[in-house]
């Protein structure tokens, strides 16, 4: 006899609607992995005179299994599942742009450029046939392509320029966000028992989840993120999940 205590690698394997395979990701660092079973009762109550509302028969019939996870490992496509969206892969090339017209807004509003990750030299903005100087009669955001006038500066009051600048080319994975109705994933590992030292392994074979936590961008603490749902008997198993402790 032993108690249960697990240290374990899980890992996930999001499924397509039809159920293959999009790709296993983990080892997850898994803060919760809960599995809950339960059964409704079918109970045939007496209405005899010695034993009205009693049972006569009480039938357990098992409910579908609710899974529920929980992670503060928040990579690209366990972030997707999170927030129901799918990853994108985000490819832009490096370019320049010469003496494009643009109107700076009144009372120092941004203005997008059209471009984000511009590089921090060669950029110059002109007022007619007048360079404006950075930091004195305008401002960039380099990460984002934005640029405001400053006040007090020579365009105070916004209007038209021409802006010349360098973009970079960037690359990356994009979470398209609210656009899944719901995630469908195979989650399974491997760890230790630590009450007995026995190795385990744990397989949940297929479920239909959906968020149940927001994820925070603004959070003071480490993101965490979590799903919910019901794991169901694939074809060819006998049961929703399996678990393993292994003797050798």
């Amino acid at each position: 006899m032993s108690g249960l205590l697990v240290a374990g690698n899980f890992y996930i394997d999001r499924l397509s609607k039809t159920g293959q395979s999009i790709g296993i990701f983990g080892p997850i660092n898994m803060t919760k992995l809960e599995i809950k079973t339960e059964a409704d009762s079918k109970i045939r109550t007496s209405k005899k005179k010695d034993s009205y509302g009693q049972a006569l028969d009480d039938v357990k019939i098992a409910k579908p299994v609710e899974l529920s996870i929980e992670f503060d490992d928040v990579p690209s496509e366990l972030l997707a599942m999170a927030l129901m969206g799918k990853v994108v892969d985000v490819n832009q090339a490096s370019g320049n742009v010469a003496d494009v017209a643009k109107t700076l807004p009144a009372n120092q509003g941004w203005l997008e450029l059209g471009h984000k990750n511009l590089a921090s030299e060669g950029l110059t903005v002109k007022q007619a046939a007048v360079d404006l100087v950075l930091g004195t009669d305008f401002e960039v955001n380099y990460a984002l392509g934005l640029i405001r006038s400053i006040k007090g500066g020579a365009v105070d009051a916004g209007g038209s320029i021409t802006v010349s600048y360098q973009h970079n080319a960037m690359s990356g994975r994009a979470v398209e966000g609210g656009i899944e109705s719901q995630v469908r994933a195979r989650i399974f590992g491997e760890g230790e028992n630590l009450a007995n030292g026995k190795a385990i392994q744990l397989e949940v074979y297929e479920s239909s989840l959906m968020p149940n936590k927001a994820i925070d961008f603004a959070a003071s603490e480490f993101v965490s993120g979590g799903l919910t749902g019901t794991a169901k008997v694939v074809t060819g198993k006998n049961s929703p999940f399996l678990y393993t402790e292994l003797d050798a």
